[in-house]
């Protein structure tokens, strides 16, 4: 009796305590490690959907968002290149100013146009240095320069050389330490008034302060900001004012013509009017200016002008005659080829390149037969004087001087000793 009535008591026991552990169980938390697992699970699917989402959306930006460019070609306007790309030409773009950059494109610009949902986003138009936007958004107009001098990398290295002239003025100029481009700057801003193929005196001088410019170690540029020559006892100054050279007085240095069309070589042959001609040893005038030179010296231009004859053209050779306005023709023979591009209607610039020295027709050796002409009749170009360009104003003057007010003792200087 009292063992039936123990083992009652340990099955009522046993009840209680496994409806006990079913009810913790089931009303109490998920174990460690199902906890983990759902979480684990959990993670995974939010982060496929998240970056799936990422995806879809970064391939549907780039789909909206479309750039065309397009290379300005030979007879292109600006309106027909945005015709082509299905874009109304923006009226602020057809207006002339100086405000607007998209007035004038030339060859080789390229103009970009971005779009985003078929909008029109920019346009831009780019060139070597330069780029303009349109900003469509707000109808805005900007020029950024990208000029690789930009400060960062860039030194700037003022020098003075000088010397006097022993044989010639190109090879005193190397021996006091100036480039060969730097030399030939010098004749550039003297040309008008000094040929450096006749008017070279032994004991002549000069004294250059130059501008070198380096990128790094690399001499990139150099600016001539201050020139002395004296020349047969003939000072002349040169003072770079906005990139333009003006003596002390303020007159340009520029003329209406060059002295000569070639640089550093020897006349030949002088203007005379009962020459013996070297071929036919016979006395015939000789009507312009010899130039002893190399076989393929380069010709330039003694002024503004367009060409008006270009060919063959008898004992000339090959030639070609500029006419400079009205009253001026000057003429180039003997050439050994011309310069690519040039033709009868090409207008041509004051020391541009128009061929080659050579020997065609009748010559003796290479050389450039100038000739200068005055409503043609032939003048000795050695004799004629040009005309002085056009004065600085007062105001232009004092700011002139001011901006070489610190080099001043440098430029005395050079004159004490170099003008004398």
């Amino acid at each position: 009796m009292i063992d039936n009535l123990l083992k009652f008591r340990k099955i009522i026991i046993y009840l209680i305590i496994i409806s006990l552990f079913v009810y913790f169980y089931n009303n109490g938390p998920y174990s460690n490690y199902e906890i983990n697992r759902i979480s684990e699970i959990n993670y995974k699917l939010d982060t496929k959907d998240y970056y799936l989402n990422k995806v879809q959306h970064a391939a549907n930006s780039e789909k909206q968002k479309i750039k065309q460019e397009f290379v300005v070609r030979k007879n292109n306007t600006l309106s027909s290149i945005l015709n082509k790309a299905k874009v109304k030409t923006p009226s602020i773009l057809l207006k002339k100013g100086k405000k607007n950059c998209f007035y004038i494109i030339q060859i080789k610009d390229v103009i970009s146009i971005t779009k985003v949902n078929g909008e029109l986003l920019y346009i831009s138009k780019k060139n070597k240095n330069i780029e303009c936007i349109y900003n469509a958004k707000d109808s805005s107009l900007k020029i950024i320069n990208n000029k690789k001098i930009d400060g960062a990398n860039i030194d700037f290295m003022e020098l003075v050389f000088f010397n006097k002239i022993s044989n010639s003025f190109y090879n005193s100029a190397l021996a006091s330490g100036l480039t060969p481009n730097e030399i030939m700057s010098i004749a550039d801003i003297f040309g008008w008034d000094v040929d450096f193929t006749q008017d070279i005196r032994k004991n002549d001088s000069f004294g250059i302060v130059v501008k070198r410019i380096y990128e790094g170690k690399k001499h990139i540029k150099s600016i001539v900001k201050y020139a002395l020559f004296k020349n047969k006892k003939k000072v002349h100054e040169a003072y770079n004012f906005k990139e333009v050279y003006y003596d002390s007085r303020g007159y340009p240095l520029r003329k209406q013509f060059l002295r000569a069309p070639i640089d550093f070589y020897r006349i030949s042959s002088h203007f005379n009017r009962k020459r013996l001609h070297p071929i036919f040893k016979t006395v015939r005038p000789h009507l312009g200016t010899d130039y002893a030179a190399p076989k393929g010296t380069p010709i330039y231009s003694t002024g503004d002008g367009t060409i008006i004859f270009k060919g063959r053209k008898g004992g000339y050779g090959k030639t070609i005659i500029i006419k400079h306005g009205n009253i001026y023709t000057t003429l180039y023979a003997h050439m050994s080829k011309y310069k690519k591009g040039m033709h009868v209607g090409k207008k041509v610039k004051q020391k541009q390149i128009i061929g080659y020295v050579g020997s065609t027709g009748y010559s003796t050796g290479p050389h450039l037969h100038y000739e200068f002409r005055v409503r043609g009749k032939h003048k000795d170009v050695m004799k004629v004087k040009f005309k002085k360009g056009k004065k600085l104003n007062s105001k232009s003057i004092i700011k002139m001087k001011e901006n070489h007010k610190l080099n001043e003792t440098i430029y005395l200087w050079l004159r004490n000793n170099y003008s004398i």
